[in-house]
Formats: C-alpha cells, structure tokens, sequence
C-alpha cells in the first residue's frame, strides 16, 4: 500500500532537531527524561516500539557498545556494525587523542532498546531513526533525513544513534509494510530513497562505510561538546557549523559540506549566527583551524564551559586576545579570504585559501555598482560584497577593504577611515591592469555602539605573530620610501621600498627573509623600531 506524504526538507542532523526542541520549549534535560516515559506511543495496530524487533545484539570496542539489530526495520548488517566499530575508535581518537578535548560521557541506559550500558564504555544505538522511539519527547517530529543524532542527558552525559541503512522515508509518498514477532503483526513506512553524497553523486546506502566515517565524526564531536555545553542556556550555530568543520578535518574526502555552500554563497549579508542550518558556516571553522590555530575550536569550548551564557563571538574574542589577536579583524579576513572562491581562486596564491577546497567552491555573491552607494547594513557575524562604485562608509559600523582585481593578481588595503576611501581608488587606479575594485565589509563585533572602523593610526605589522599568507606593514608615510626590517639583534635583514600607504610581502618572501622569531622595523633609518613576530 502507497500512502502521500507532505514534502519535506533536506537531511538534518538529528542532534540540531534535539537542541531546537530544547531551545523552544525551554525544557531541561531532566524534564526530557521524564517527558520521554511519558510518551510511550502505541500504533492503531496496538503495537509498541518493542514489538517491531526482537533480539538486540551488542558489540563492546574499546570505548564503545553498539546495540543493533538483525531483524524488522531497524536491521542492520554485521559488515555495517564492522565498518562503524572501526569509525567509532577513529573518532575517538581525532577528537580526544589529536584534538585534545574532553572524552564523551555515555549514559547508563539506552534511549531506544532501553538496554543497560557497560560500565566505563559509550553507548551508540543502530536503529532506523525515523522511527526512533518517543522520538516526541526530544524533537518536534520524527526525523526522516537524519543520518544520526546525540541525544544529551544529565550530567554531561549523551548517547548516539547511527542510521541502520541510510535510506528514508520516501518525501511524497511510501509504502507501508508489515513484520511479525511472536504472532503480532505490525506496520511501519518503509525506508525506500537512499541517502547520497551531493558532493560526488553516490549513494550512502551503497558506500554506507563513507557515510558512516562522516556521520561519527560529526556525532561523537556533538558528544564532546556536551561536555563543555551543559550549563549553557542556548543552543548557537557554532554547534553545527564545528561539527561541519571538524567532520571536514577528519574526513576530509567526503566533502558533505559542499551541499550548503550554494545558498550561502546566494545570500550574503545573512549573518552566521541566525542560520537555519549553518552546515556551511564550517568554513569559519576551518580558517580558524588553518589560519589561526589547530588548538582555537578547543579554546572556544572552555570559554563555553567558564561562561556559558555568553555568546560565540564572545567566546572567541576572548580566545583572541589570549592570542594578541581580534576576533573582528580574524572575521574581516576569513571574509577577505572567502571572496576568493570560484575561479576568483586562481588570483591568490593557494597559501592565500581559506582551505584546499576552495577553487571547488561556489563564488559567493557580489554587487555591482556604478555610483557613489551606502554599503548594506550588518548585523554582526555577517559580510558583504561590492564591485566598483564608490562606497560612503560615514556611516557603517563594521570593518572594511579594498581589493584591486587584476587579470591574474591582486592588490589589498585596508580601509581605516572615510578618508581612505578615495586614496585607495586613487591608489589602486594608477595601477596598471586593474579591471576592477572590489569592496570587502564585514561586522563580527556583537554590541551596539562600536567603532565604525578600527581607527589605529599607530606604525605596525599584522598580522602578529605572522604564520602564513601575506605580512603587512601599515600606515607607511607618503614622504618615505623604505622600511627596514632588522632582527632581535638589530642586524639588517632586508631594506624594502614601498610605494603605498600600506606595503606586503608574500609568504614565499617572508619564509625566505625569517626565521621564526622576533623581528622589528621602521620606516627608513630614523624613528621607534616596532617588534612583529613570525610563526611558521
């Protein structure tokens, strides 16, 4: 028998759908639990959750217990189980051994086959999770496209589900069928669509080893932050989008995340923090990996657990400074970096990326203009850009930059003041070969009343301590023609002669120069030697 279905929307991950229902009922996990008992469904079959399975299996791993089945529409199979139990300790160690974070707490009894826990291991249930059991007690409703979920309990406590087959429930019609233990016959909607890989054009039920790499990596990581987030009031969108991005750094050839590039590339403007599914908001995640530190992500979930009613941009402010860094100007340049997509890719140099994967990536959208333009309003967490035009930023509250585009290179300046905005098209159109300027603006600071623009007129090398990509001396004085960079020592490394207000060096020129260390420089021979310092 066939029975319509309303359409529904594209796979979620289970743990999201969990967190919401919590955020909107403002229920306690305690209040979940009992919720839970007191939800127990019964069909118009008169059949219980029990009765559509009969023996369940376990298999003990090193830190793990998996509960499965072999039989109903929650079976599995044992090359399933083989391929998740391998998954299963990877992640574990990517995630505690490598990552250095806190060990997932399992809880004591499962949520689904209600099966007693082995002391010391962490539970992870095999079910078909659309028909997860008293799914109404932790979300909305049943979840027709989650490949898996981590449902958190008290106490830091959680557990996993994984799906048994990756295929669902069909989203405009399915068939229902039936399956017999002990004499009772009951139905259920059978799982028909199987799930696929957006990204390469396969099928996860086919290759249900790949979904099950990417699936655990981004399930045990929401176990993980479950012990940093149990005093936090709120669910934000840092949840999801480092879970995208670590799933990325731990399985990097599965590239799940490129389903949700294209509707953000689309709506730029729309800030982070107010992402439906912000999947695709791990690119932030992976610029702070590879530009910033691998250790930052880290340091963002023990400022959660120190201040847990705080938002993520004060998390990572925080982490920031600890770093002598800014988390405004860290946003402004991942935000630089972004506008390089596409073929825009081919003018920096790879070092230049945000991540390998950037060429593969959707250009993300940029308004033209042709006239004098107020930019776009931010709220904060959000970015915008323009071509050409000339920008009134008297009143924008945010950061800005100005990007030469030429037909295989480019140029960049920073934007401190009003002022600077007639410089830099000056600047940039005696420039030979420049086609076009493009107008970088972001806004990652959460107060009301901000600075419009990081008004520094102060002598100085960013970014500091310097890793990689481009080192940039700023503001240069028009009436000069060379800094001179010397050692800790004072011995000369190199004079270097500019013609802008604001001069850089690529990272093949500062890796070939320095040394890591301590460095200092002036503007020619004369005036206060300023320290910058390069990491690498």
């Amino acid at each position: 028998m066939s029975i319509a279905m309303p359409a529904f929307a594209e796979h979620t991950c289970g743990t999201a759908q969990v967190l919401n229902y919590l955020n909107s009922n403002h229920k306690s996990v305690k209040q979940m639990l009992t919720s839970a008992k007191a939800y127990a469904r019964t069909t118009s079959d008169g059949c219980t959750p029990k009765d559509y399975y009969d023996s369940v299996y376990s298999r003990t791993t090193k830190h793990f217990e998996i509960f499965y089945t072999l039989k109903g529409p929650h079976k599995t199979t044992l090359e399933h189980i083989d391929s998740l139990e391998k998954a299963l300790e990877y992640a574990w160690d990517f995630h505690v051994n490598k990552s250095g974070m806190r060990q997932p707490k399992g809880s004591q009894q499962t949520f689904h086959y209600e099966k007693m826990v082995k002391k010391g291991l962490y539970p992870v249930e095999v079910i078909d999770i659309y028909l997860l059991q008293n799914y109404n007690a932790v979300m909305d409703s049943q979840c027709r496209t989650c490949f898996g979920l981590t449902i958190p309990f008290d106490n830091e406590e959680s557990e996993m589900l994984m799906e048994n087959d990756f295929k669902h429930v069909p989203e405009v019609s399915f068939i229902v069928d039936t399956v017999t233990f002990n004499d009772k016959v009951c139905t259920y909607p059978r799982a028909t669509e199987e799930f696929t890989n957006d990204t390469y054009n396969y099928s996860y039920a086919k290759k249900f080893a790949q979904a099950i790499r990417v699936t655990t990596a981004h399930e045990l990581y929401h176990a993980v932050q479950f012990r940093y987030s149990s005093q936090m009031p709120q669910y934000n969108f840092w949840f999801e989008a480092s879970a995208s991005g670590v799933e990325e750094i731990a399985v990097p050839d599965i590239d799940d995340y490129f389903t949700y590039l294209p509707k953000m590339a689309q709506n730029v403007g729309f800030p982070y923090k107010n992402l439906d599914k912000p999947y695709g908001a791990g690119i932030f995640f992976l610029y702070l990996h590879n530009h910033v530190s691998h250790n930052t992500n880290k340091l963002i979930w023990e400022n959660f657990a120190k201040a847990p009613t705080k938002t993520f941009q004060y998390q990572l402010e925080q982490v920031a400074k600890s770093q002598g860094l800014s988390a405004d100007s860290l946003f402004h340049d991942f935000a630089i970096r972004l506008s390089f997509t596409g073929d825009r890719s081919a003018l920096a140099d790879s070092t230049f990326w945000i991540t390998s994967d950037q060429p593969r990536w959707p250009e993300f959208q940029i308004k033209l203009q042709k006239e004098t333009f107020e930019p776009t309003a931010l709220d904060n967490t959000a970015y915008y850009y323009y071509a050409n035009g000339t920008p009134d930023i008297s009143n924008f509250v945010g950061k800005a930059t100005a990007i030469a585009i030429k037909p295989d290179a480019y140029s960049i300046r920073f934007l401190p003041s009003s002022n600077s905005i007639d410089s830099a098209r000056t600047e940039f159109l005696r420039e030979s070969g420049v086609d076009s300027i493009l107008w970088v603006f972001s806004r990652f600071n959460e107060e009301e009343v901000i600075p419009t623009f990081f008004k520094d007129s102060t002598l100085r090398a960013y970014p500091t301590p310097w890793r990689n990509g481009a080192l940039c001396f700023t503001p240069l004085p028009r009436d000069k023609d060379y800094i001179e960079i010397r050692n800790r020592r004072g011995n000369l490394v190199k004079k270097i002669k500019y013609e802008y207000h604001t001069h850089c060096m690529d990272e093949a020129e500062v890796k070939s120069l320095m040394v890591p260390g301590v460095y200092r420089f002036r503007v020619e021979n004369s005036g206060k030697l300023k320290d910058f310092i390069i990491v690498y």
